[in-house]
């Protein structure tokens, strides 16, 4: 296993600035999880180095990350926690808006053709975060960082012809950080992250079984978001294992992915933060929309998949761990495997790339 080399993108934000007005519509919540969110910001704050304005629009679901996206400092309009309907949906956010935006970009699953259609009072373009290809869509990009064997044709039916499309791991939006060097392996340690809610508390059951490994001098880092409702009780677990270090909310995923032998937790846009570090992990399925992506890098060797979250037992993830912790040449091919897979001098700086042009026409 091997770090990560320099991103050979970073050239582009020298360029000229980008005066772009950037509406952003996602949510976040215990049942949503942060990834929709988390992913926006990341795209959100690279447009902005770049010189465009960035505003979001969500609403105040429990488990919301309003309070983050602010202290990052861009402007929030806020939603009620309820909504009946796309129209309805469209029709809030449109009362608040004052001014027109050249783009608007929505990661949401609930929301599809409908939305962005009222939206267009307002948005220039529109662009399109899925992956569940299960809905149709009224955008001029959308992308899906997913690999996926069907890639290519997923989406016909349900985007315009004139929609550009941007598929698969080259097109996944990475913060900078992953495209750097911070640390090296550091042997039997462990990182466990289960998402930003983790709503089945699996952390929980890592810790037990990472506790009954029969391993020497084997160390953690445990990973939860700022909304986990299950925090209280692993802060006081991680307390008493000095083994075990804790880390809320954190900025600092790819250290964090450079220094383990192996990961445990879930899927989503995690998969290509682990492949672009090279990390072999055992994955969990949290949610459907991760399933098909998660069996497929299964199967090529990119990961293990350990089944959904009804599979999964203290015995078997402590019988797992201990397995591929003690074959380390299978962890170095399925670490080869996974750092194939996206590339170094692509992601967040080619969206922008793509963002660029389309909103130019």
């Amino acid at each position: 296993m091997t770090g990560v080399a320099q991103n050979t993108c970073t050239g582009y934000y020298s360029r000229k600035a980008l005066k772009l007005r950037v509406l952003f519509r996602s949510d976040a919540s215990v049942t949503l999880s942060s990834g929709h969110i988390m992913r926006c910001l990341t795209l959100a704050k690279a447009l902005t180095k770049k010189g465009a304005e960035c505003h979001f629009v969500c609403r105040k679901l429990n488990g919301n990350l309003i309070s983050l996206i602010q202290q990052t400092g861009f402007h929030t309009f806020f939603l009620p926690e309820m909504i009946n309907s796309e129209k309805e949906d469209a029709t809030e956010t449109l009362a608040l808006l004052q001014e027109n935006y050249q783009l608007l970009i929505l990661d949401h699953y609930h929301l599809g053709m409908t939305y962005c259609q009222l939206m267009r009072q307002r948005c220039h373009k529109i662009m399109v975060i899925d992956d569940l290809a299960n809905r149709m869509h009224d955008c001029d990009v959308l992308l899906d960082q997913n690999l996926l064997p069907d890639a290519e044709s997923r989406y016909e039916k349900w985007v315009p012809n004139h929609c550009k499309q941007l598929l698969g791991p080259k097109f996944a939006l990475l913060r900078d950080e992953f495209y750097q060097l911070h640390t090296s392996i550091e042997p039997n340690h462990i990182l466990i992250s289960f998402g930003g809610s983790d709503e089945q508390n699996l952390t929980a059951l890592a810790i037990e079984a990472i506790s009954n490994l029969k391993f020497s001098k084997i160390t953690a880092d445990i990973v939860l978001g700022m909304n986990n409702p299950w925090r209280f009780d692993i802060e006081q677990r991680c307390k008493k294992q000095a083994n075990l270090t804790l880390h809320i909310q954190t900025d600092a995923m790819a250290p964090l992915m450079q220094k383990a032998q192996l990961m445990l937790g879930a899927g989503g846009a995690t998969h290509w933060e682990r492949c672009i570090s090279g990390l072999p992990a055992l994955v969990v399925i949290v949610a459907e929309n991760q399933q098909a992506t998660t069996e497929y890098l299964d199967k090529i060797g990119a990961c293990i998949c350990l089944g959904k979250t009804t599979d999964i037992t203290v015995e078997r993830l402590s019988k797992q761990l201990y397995k591929y912790l003690s074959e380390p040449k299978l962890l170095r091919n399925i670490s080869q495997t996974a750092a194939s897979i996206v590339p170094l001098n692509a992601g967040t700086p080619l969206v922008i790339e793509q963002i660029v042009a389309i909103t130019e026409d």
